[in-house]
C-alpha cells in the first residue's frame, strides 16, 4: 500500500467517525468505538476474526443500518481494508439465512491467514 492510498482511507475514516458522532445516538455510538476497537485488536495482533459478545441491549442497537456503517468503516481499516461479516446475516444472498455465507467466509479468511504465514 502507497502512503496515498492509507493516507486518503485515514482521511475518509475520520469524516465518517465525525459524521458518526453526530448522528448516532451515543449508545450506539459506543458499541461501534467498542467494535473497531476489537477490530484494531484483530489488526494489530493478526487474527483472522473478532468474536465480541452483545448484551440483550447492544443486539438491538445492531440494526442493519448499523451493520452497513460498520461494514464501511472496516473498509477504511488493514492494508487492504477489511471484509466484515456480521455472524448470521440474513438476506446475505447465499439463500440459506447467512449460515453457508459464514462458513465459507470462515473458509475464506483462514486460506488468507495461511497464505500469509499467520494462524487461522
Amino acid at each position: 500500500m502507497n502512503d496515498q492510498n492509507f493516507l486518503e482511507r485515514t482521511r475518509q475514516l475520520a469524516l465518517c467517525m465525525a459524521e458518526l458522532h453526530t448522528s448516532l445516538d451515543p449508545e450506539s455510538y459506543a458499541l461501534l468505538l467498542r467494535i473497531l476497537q476489537g477490530l484494531n485488536e484483530a489488526i494489530v495482533h493478526r487474527d483472522t476474526g473478532v468474536d465480541l459478545p452483545f448484551s440483550p441491549r447492544e443486539k438491538e442497537l445492531f440494526t442493519p443500518e448499523f451493520g452497513r456503517v460498520l461494514k464501511k468503516l472496516a473498509g477504511y481499516l488493514g492494508p487492504h481494508g477489511m471484509r466484515v461479516v456480521v455472524g448470521g446475516e440474513i438476506g446475505d444472498g447465499s439463500g440459506d439465512g447467512g449460515a453457508g455465507a459464514c462458513e465459507r467466509d470462515r473458509r475464506e479468511v483462514d486460506a488468507i491467514a495461511r497464505a500469509s504465514g499467520m494462524r487461522p
